[in-house]
């Protein structure tokens, strides 16, 4: 016997995955894709329910299709997800995914990955990069996939491979850029995909970044990569920036820093012959003043936050657990499927549990 603990709606982004926190125990979880059933269109899924008996990432789903024969009709046919259907999610619990297999990637910006055999990633999803025989440069390398293609076999990610050497190695996944991250507070340093020469200068980061306008930053750039000017002054002090503008889509993943960067040495990936070097990375300093930057449209705080500089996010915990709706082509395709599809719908879901005590009789 389970009872219900709470339910709730939300419209989908397409073709991203939705998070929904929940701290209680569900044994079983029903999710109704509103927008389908109205227009019932063919092998969009409609309904979908998840048992604690089950794996990760499938689901019992509801997907009409035609049937053909003398009356052509609509029908509703139940099968099971093979992947992008429900998840439980515990964040201090995250557990590596399996090892995939690479087979090549195509230098260049950004870098397309392609795996042996269908991978099941989904844009959205954290990987790190192993193994990496002809360019271990890159080895141990995190990187939002920004999007999936060759029939389940090709991933993209922001990396500049353009000076790497194609190669085999592995790949598996450690998490989801719309799943609270992994270290439980905001934010974590990122390792950096590309540096505007510009003003105000841009930084786009390899994985999906949550920083906010006013959080401040510095910088470690290795020597090889160039733009040395970001890393101290000439009193060996590190320089701090402060973020004025973000773009936390997948596939953007940048922030907007207050300094001119046009007369700086150009940033750049090395060449795999000037292996070995650590990452460059942007390390969250803490959260500063944004009063002095209305000639970038920044709109000053209100007093007294607005001109004080405090380490307010070191102590903001993001942990959460819940429930993860995965996403893919909304069908229940084995390869491709997956709840949430290119579409914008309107869902509505409830969670159960059967963690409960009853009186002897």
């Amino acid at each position: 016997m389970s009872s219900q603990i709470t339910t709730g709606s939300f419209v989908n982004v397409a073709s991203t995955p939705y998070f929904i926190p929940l701290q209680q125990h569900v044994s079983r979880f029903d999710l109704m894709n509103l927008s389908k059933l109205s227009s019932y269109t063919s092998g969009r899924i409609t309904n979908a329910t998840w048992y604690d008996y089950m794996s990760n990432d499938i689901a019992i789903v509801d997907a009409p299709t035609t049937v053909t024969g003398p009356l052509n009709a609509s029908a509703v046919i139940r099968t099971q997800l093979a992947q992008g259907g429900i998840s439980i999610f515990n964040a201090a619990n995250q557990v590596k995914g399996a090892n995939i297999a690479v087979a090549s990637f195509v230098p260049g910006q950004p870098t397309v990955f392609t795996a042996s055999a269908p991978h099941g990633l989904r844009v959205g999803d954290n990987v790190r990069i192993v193994s990496m025989t002809s360019a271990p440069e890159l080895g141990g390398l995190v990187m939002t996939v920004t999007a999936v293609g060759g029939g389940g076999t090709t991933f993209t990610t922001l990396l500049d491979s353009t000076n790497s050497l194609t190669s085999v190695g592995v790949v598996y996944k450690v998490g989801n850029a719309f799943l609270p991250q992994p270290s439980l507070y905001y934010p974590e340093w990122r390792a950096i995909a590309s540096i505007t020469l510009a003003n105000p200068m841009g930084v786009t980061l390899l994985v999906r970044q949550v920083y906010q306008i006013g959080d401040v930053v510095r910088f470690n750039i290795p020597t090889v990569f160039g733009m040395q000017e970001l890393n101290t002054t000439q009193n060996g002090l590190p320089v701090e920036f402060t973020v004025i503008a973000v773009n936390n889509a997948v596939g953007t993943q940048s922030v907007t820093l207050a300094v001119d960067s046009t007369a700086f040495t150009a940033f750049a990936w090395p060449l795999a012959a000037e292996y070995p070097f650590s990452l460059p990375v942007m390390i969250p300093q803490g959260e500063g003043n944004i009063n002095n930057f209305q000639s970038f449209g920044v709109v000053p705080a209100p007093l007294p936050y607005g001109n004080q500089n405090i380490l307010g996010f070191a102590t903001q915990n993001q942990g959460a657990n819940g429930i993860l709706i995965g996403a893919g082509d909304g069908t229940a395709a084995s390869s491709t499927g997956g709840l949430i599809g290119a579409t914008t719908d309107t869902w509505v879901w409830t969670a159960f549990t059967s963690l409960q005590q009853f009186p002897q009789i």
